[in-house]
Order: C-alpha cells, then structure tokens, then sequence
C-alpha cells in the first residue's frame, strides 16, 4: 500500500467525512497528484479534499488557487506567516472547524510557538502582535464579518502599519479566498482531521 493509499484509508475512516452522502472518489491522474503532495507535505489527506474531489475541476481549481495565496513571501510580498495569520482570523471569525484545526497547525509550524498560535485562536485581540500583524488581522476581520463597510481608511490602517500597495492586495486576496473556502467547508459540514488538531503542539 502506497502513503498516499494509507493516508486516503485513514481519512475514510473518520466517516462521515461531512453531512453529505458520498462514496469513495474516482481519482485521476492529476487528482492523485494533488493529493500526494498534500500528503507529502502535511503527513495526511484533508477530508475536504476527499469531499471535494468529487468535483474534479472545481477542487483543482481550488487547490491551484490555495497555493498560489499561500507561497513564501519575497521582497515586497507578504509572508507565510502572515498569509496562515489571515487564514486563522478569518476562519475563527468563520467558526469554520475544519479551516481552524488545519491553519491554526500551520501557525503553530510557522512560528514555532504553539502558545502564540493559540492566543491567536482564541482571540487575536489578545494576542502579542506586532503593528503590521495586528492591522492584517483587524483588516481580515473586518472583511469578514461586515464586508459592506469597508472603506479607503482600512487601507489606510495598513499603509501606516507599513505595507506595501501590492501587500494589501495580497492581503484582500487571501482573506477573501479563505472566506470562500471556510464557506465552502461549512455547506456541507467538512469535518476537521485530528492530526491537523493535533500538530506541532
């Protein structure tokens, strides 16, 4: 049995997967891929992957666009770990579990403080940030929870925090990206994968 198979066995074992009825997918070559990678990088398959494979186009798509937010900042880009920073105060704001246990993790590997990360989960206000963190994170919540009050003085919050113009708009794209992937996850009830919970701790 290959990993991929072993990981793809343990994920199907925490069924259901999410309030839909679903079987197993049909993998394709391009599907196995994606997910191979994911379990070479993460040491487990999402069970969001698993759900959403059953939409083949739409989950590449979706995978495609993910790591695209999510790659290692260069000069005058944001960082990783304000990339996972965003994802965690959106998906909090969200109650999203699944995104939560999943980002949070990837906080906690980032930084190398699971105490900090948690903070964060908990409530960012709270949190030990610096002032560009802290005005990402006010930005991605806003965002979130009344999008139809944003204005040009939000941008400017971030301007005085430092960023650059192309950083805030990474910083939109992100967040909004993982409000429609928190939105996502929660229409059909994607359940959260324990290791994810349980990593880097």
């Amino acid at each position: 049995m290959t990993a991929l198979q072993t990981a793809i066995k343990k994920v199907l074992a925490l069924a259901p997967l999410s309030w839909l009825k679903l079987g197993k997918p049909r993998l394709n070559a391009e599907l196995t891929e994606h997910l191979t990678r994911s379990e070479q990088a993460l040491g487990f398959v999402r069970p969001g992957q698993m759900v959403f494979s059953h939409l083949p186009e739409m989950f590449l798509a979706q995978e495609r666009l993910a790591a695209t937010l999510l790659i290692d900042g260069d000069d005058g880009s944001l960082s990783r770990i304000e990339r996972e920073l965003i994802a965690v105060v959106v998906s909090v704001e969200n109650s999203c579990t699944s995104c939560i246990f999943g980002h949070a993790a990837q906080l906690r590997r980032l930084s190398g403080d699971a105490v900090w990360a948690g903070s964060i989960e908990a409530n960012y206000r709270h949190a030990a940030l610096t002032p560009r963190q802290r005005a990402l994170a006010d930005y991605a919540s806003k965002l979130t929870r009344t999008p139809a009050e944003m204005e040009p003085s939000d941008l400017q919050r971030l301007r005085d925090a430092g960023l650059k113009e192309i950083e805030i708009l990474e910083a939109g794209c992100v967040a909004a990206y993982f409000n429609m992937s928190n939105r996502l996850n929660s229409s059909v009830g994607v359940k959260g994968h324990p290791q994810a919970y349980l990593s880097y701790r």
